[in-house]
């Protein structure tokens, strides 16, 4: 959660000439319309930044908020987990314990985990990675040296998603 908090603090302070914006247009609208009992701030991304940082999670009772959310954060979490890395590994601790023993991302899992903790730290999104026998060698040994992450058909989908968002944006 910290890496998407910092983004969106950064985008908030940057110019508009270098400013990632991480919603769709539609996505933005929708947020801003389902936000304002919450927060009366005006970008989007404003609005998800107060929404994940407010200290009672307010937004998780509020099922219009939890519905609007979801895509765009799933999303993130999958640039997240996959695509963000350091020293060409995952950016993520738990990703890389997983993958460096040849797992592979297996689901996200939508408000899994609403505990304070899951919320402060995921947003309650949870990760399942699977080990299948027959590729766990082959896994961590592509992670090791190449830092290819291997994923599910599902999550390969929100790759797709995120990289017609990135699209969309240029």
């Amino acid at each position: 959660m910290q890496w998407l908090l910092s983004k969106l603090a950064s985008a908030e302070r940057s110019g508009s000439t270098f400013r990632e914006n991480l919603l769709e247009p539609d996505e933005e609208r929708t947020l801003l319309d389902a936000s304002v009992e919450f927060t009366t701030e005006k970008s989007g991304m404003e609005v998800m930044c107060k929404l994940l940082t407010s200290n009672k999670y307010e937004w998780t009772n509020a099922a219009r908020l939890i519905s609007v959310l979801k895509t765009p954060l799933l999303r993130l979490c999958t640039r997240y987990l996959l695509q963000e890395k350091k020293r060409g590994k995952a950016l993520d601790s738990v990703a890389n314990f997983h993958l460096q023993n040849g797992a592979m991302v297996g689901r996200l899992n939508w408000m899994a985990d609403r505990s304070e903790k899951g919320l402060s730290q995921s947003a309650g999104i949870m990760v399942n990675y699977i080990y299948k026998l027959e590729n766990i060698e082959e896994n961590a040994q592509s992670y090791f040296s190449k830092g290819h992450i291997q994923a599910s058909s599902e999550v390969r989908d929100n790759v797709e998603v995120q990289k017609q968002h990135e699209e969309n944006m240029d």
